[in-house]
């Protein structure tokens, strides 16, 4: 898989290490470089991996690149201030805030919960004879769902640096994107402002705006739409604005042109890769040659087969939107102040929302070196390449002196009785080794029992080297150089122990060297505190990990550059090839279709326009079912407009009876509490983000629904063949013309599982209705509202929700549109029952009108978390709303998992069934 592939996947999964943005100006200096090739592996891969890729540019497509000479000019003074530097800028002094928070969920809407959420803040001194110097001063790092999660992290590489010469002005949340490329490379992401690429990307001057400084002076603003030639991953859609004179980049929002297909990508860049190594065996019989075909060939072999993707499908990534803004300083300057990104994984039926966002202060900005007192870097850095690292004694004798100087002048150490030196040292981290050291506080002082320990890591070096000396002998030249390395890693480990003991005497920070970032083209000075535990209650973190952030990214600034990744702003025309699909997400089970399976065919047309068709058919009924649509997104909203012949759900007002979780129940249990009805019409809806962070589902309708029969098709289960357990009667639907709208809104409050949380949820639904069985075939209408709130925190060591629902229905609505009662969703201990069923109205579970109590009290474990819990629920005529009689009840004990994530409960009923039930489902309300 491409590089670019395997940042995406690294960024949707949350671990990618992202740094930050950075300027680019006026005039050639030096800048950051790659080390030299002879450090890098002699390969064919490499040497071709760093051979730029791309289409030649043809006269035709750099003239159809651009809409008008303005947009032409522009990207030309972009281009040049890109990849030049303004060397009058000397030095800076900034604080960084960098935050990374990964959710999970199932549901396209509903809750997103926080998996983990990571921060770091730093000081970068940035000098221009000196280079980088990163000083991390917070580290926090949460894991809500999983219980004594180790949230350390390597700050000081992942620390944000807003500016070196060379840096790429365009952010994306990778390291593998940090140095300016001159090039396009198709292989990667491609740059809208490299060279050559007018082959991928068209041009369009947008809006202007000036800016006037406390100077008097303007800075006019120039908007550039870039949009891609062709739906394609690799390529972006965006705005991008620039200074109109210099070339800068001042502010941008962008965003993939399409999501990728995680399963299809790999495919095809494994068989690719396969095609270009046969290509070059052709002409080179070199060992090298004949070493990537095999390699390439064992990458196709050992791909997933069909089953497994079958299983995991589907899977997707995309950024659905960056933003970029900067900041002028001296009047001057263009650096960076704020970096967000929004990105999304789907493996099956998971969802991964992931969010990166970066913020930059800058206490000075200088255009002299004395402007900026920073920490002198030392002339040798302690890094792989240095002489002391590849030969380490020098450097542990010269940190010995100044460990005997310092340690005359320390006072004696008498809180302690011993020293552990934990050391790491070989590949991942193995023969790691705990070195301890014993003594009484009044016979062996602080000197000693550092010096007792540095011994005792060299004996360990000495012992290592004498084992390479027998190995060597032996003919094992390869184990030989595993034992020196890991002699020499213990032994640089002990200069570190020893530099560090040293500086910390003195000081409340030590020298740790210096890191090569970006693959090895930049050298980081890192100075670390030596007390990193006061990292998580640092004044340059929020309060709370749990904060929204406001103070430090602005909202309404971000939201007003997102507004230009609209419906409009879309990849061209350039339909791709259909791709068909059929697996574990097509896949369902119910007592009305049986083992239902389906297939889909998909092809990206472009403009952001998907078309979809999808054939299902269930072995019980026989009855095809048909989707066939046309969607158009931009990322973050979508529209569709479709035509269809389904099973519809009745009681769709919680849960969902046709996914996964509810089909597994009704194959194990012999449980299927969906009511189902046929449907057959047209729509067109949408999903998009509403006012005050929202998510708004709508739909507008024209449909007729039938009934399915009351009869279950099929009664095969595992309760079944065990227990003899049957499946209940489905509703008799009646026959009817519905056209309407409806639309459902949810929101969450609060990401803190232990804090005060709200989740809201509306539904909303209306619909002129004609039928032989509404009104003896005349035309009417219903209009149709509820709401579920569910609340929650913890009080001491306990966590207690509350839910409420209520809602109701005016006019006549069918009965496939009433409320039903009964059910995990709602009242648990107690199984929906329908309207042909004795009792079905008179006992509370379907009408027109209900209300829902529910009341969980469990511990403060979000991982695991026991439960208690009692329901009250009742559905009828909207008549008896003010004396319903004695309601439905339930109560029982829980388990909770992943705070709601996955949910067991075993409940009995109350009143009026009393019997027992185990459940087991997904995305609980607590």
């Amino acid at each position: 898989m491409s590089s670019a592939a395997s940042i995406l996947l690294a960024l949707v999964a949350g671990t990618a290490q992202p740094p930050a943005s950075s300027q680019a100006s006026a005039q050639p200096t030096p800048t950051a470089t790659r080390p030299a090739s002879s450090s890098r592996p002699d390969s064919v891969r490499r040497r071709e991996r760093d051979t730029p890729r791309h289409v030649a540019l043809t006269p035709e497509l750099e003239r159809s690149a651009f809409s008008d000479a303005t947009s032409r000019t522009l990207l030309a003074r972009a281009r040049v201030a890109r990849l030049s530097q303004d060397s009058a800028l000397r030095a800076y002094d900034a604080k960084t805030y960098q935050r990374l928070s990964v959710g999970m969920g199932f549901r396209r809407i509903g809750r997103d919960r926080l998996l983990m959420r990571l921060e770091n803040a730093s000081r970068v001194h940035w000098d221009r004879q000196r280079g980088v110097t990163v000083e991390p001063t917070g580290r926090r790092a949460v894991f809500p769902m999983v219980k004594d999660a180790d949230g350390d992290a390597d700050i000081d590489d992942i620390s944000p640096i807003p500016y070196f010469p060379g840096r790429e002005t365009l952010w994306f949340p990778s390291s593998d994107f940090g140095i300016a490329k001159a090039e396009v490379d198709d292989r990667a992401f491609v740059h809208p402002l490299a060279i050559g690429a007018e082959a991928y990307y068209r041009y369009a001057a947008g809006d202007s705006q000036s800016v006037r400084l406390p100077d008097g002076s303007t800075v006019r603003l120039r908007e550039l739409r870039i949009t891609a030639r062709r739906p394609d991953w690799h390529l972006f859609v965006g705005s991008f604005w620039f200074d109109a004179d210099r070339g800068q980049l001042v502010r941008a929002a962008y965003r993939m042109a399409v999501e990728m297909d995680i399963w299809q990508v790999a495919d095809e860049e494994t068989k690719r890769e396969l095609t270009e190594a046969l290509e070059r065996a052709k002409n080179d019989t070199s060992a090298e040659a004949r070493a990537a075909v095999r390699a390439a060939e064992h990458e196709v072999g050992d791909a997933p087969p069909g089953w497994v993707k079958g299983l995991i499908t589907p899977m997707r990534a995309t950024i659905s939107s960056i933003t970029v803004e900067y900041g002028l300083y001296e009047g001057r300057f263009w650096l960076p102040r704020r970096n967000v990104a929004e990105a999304e994984g789907q493996a099956g039926f998971f969802r991964v929302p992931v969010k990166i966002e970066e913020s930059f202060k800058y206490d000075r900005v200088a255009a002299t070196p004395a402007a900026l007192a920073g920490r002198p870097v030392p002339n040798v850095p302690e890094t792989a390449e240095s002489p002391d690292a590849a030969t380490p004694r020098p450097a542990l004798a010269a940190a010995r002196t100044a460990l005997d100087s310092a340690l005359a002048r320390a006072p004696g150490d008498s809180g302690s009785t011993q020293v552990t030196i934990t050391i790491g040292s070989g590949p991942n981290g193995q023969h790691t080794r705990t070195v301890k050291i014993d003594g009484e506080p009044a016979t062996l002082d602080r000197t000693q029992r550092v010096d007792s320990t540095l011994r005792a890591i060299m004996r360990r070096a000495d012992s290592l080297n004498l084992r390479a000396d027998s190995l060597q002998a032996a003919g094992d030249t390869a184990k030989a150089r595993n034992a020196r390395a890991l002699a020499r890693g213990r032994l640089r480990r002990a200069a570190a122990i020893a530099r560090r003991e040293v500086q910390c005497s003195a000081d409340s920070s030590y020298d740790a060297g210096t890191r090569r970032r970006f693959d090895g083209a930049l050298a980081v000075h890192v100075r670390m505190p030596c007390d990193t535990m006061r990292l998580a209650n640092s004044a340059d973190l929020p309060k709370s990990p749990y904060e929204a952030g406001e103070e430090v990214f602005s909202a309404a600034d971000r939201d007003a550059l997102v507004k230009a990744l609209d419906l409009g702003l879309q990849p061209g025309w350039a339909p791709q090839p259909v791709r068909v699909h059929s697996g574990l997400d097509l896949m369902r089970y119910n007592r009305v279709e049986g083992l239902s399976v389906g297939a889909s065919a998909t092809s990206v047309l472009g403009m952001g326009y998907t078309a979809q068709g999808l054939l299902r058919l269930g072995v019980a009924d026989l009855v095809p079912n048909a989707e066939l649509s046309i969607a158009r997104s931009d990322g973050r909203r979508t529209v569709r407009l479709g035509a269809f012949h389904r099973l519809g759900v009745a009681n769709d007002d919680w849960g969902s009876p046709l996914n996964f979780g509810a089909s597994l129940s009704a194959l194990l249990y012999g449980r299927d509490e969906g009511f189902y009805y046929r449907t057959f019409g047209a729509e067109l809806g949408g999903t998009r983000e509403a006012p005050f962070g929202a998510t708004v589902d709508w739909r507008l309708f024209a449909e007729r629904q039938r009934s399915t029969g009351a009869e279950p098709n099929t009664q095969i289960s595992l309760g079944r063949a065990i227990g003899g357990a049957r499946f209940i009667d489905n509703i008799d639907a009646q026959q009817a013309t519905v056209a309407g709208a409806a639309a459902d809104l949810s929101r969450t409050f609060g990401e803190d599982p232990t804090g005060l949380r709200l989740l809201a949820r509306t539904r909303v639904e209306g619909a002129a209705v004609r039928g032989a069985t509404i009104a003896h075939g005349a035309t009417t209408g219903y209009g149709r509202l509820m709401t579920d709130a569910t609340l929650s925190r913890a009080i001491g060591s306990v966590s207690l929700a509350l839910t409420g629902a209520a809602g109701g229905i005016a006019g006549e609505a069918p009965v496939q549109r009433q409320f039903f009662m009964g059910g995990v969703q709602t009242v648990r201990g107690q199984f929906a029952r329908p309207t042909n069923e004795a009792g079905g109205v008179e006992s509370g579970y379907q009408g027109d009108a209900f209300w829902l109590g529910r009341a969980e009290l469990g511990t403060n474990s979000v991982a695991a978390r026991p439960v208690l819990f009692f329901d009250a629920g009742w559905a009828g005529p909207r008549e008896q709303w003010n004396h319903p009689g004695r309601p439905l009840t339930g109560a029982g004990v829980g388990l909770s998992f992943m705070d709601g994530l996955i949910r067991t409960d075993l409940s009995r009923g109350i009143y009026p069934q009393k019997r027992m039930r185990f459940d087991l489902y997904v995305e609980a309300r607590f």
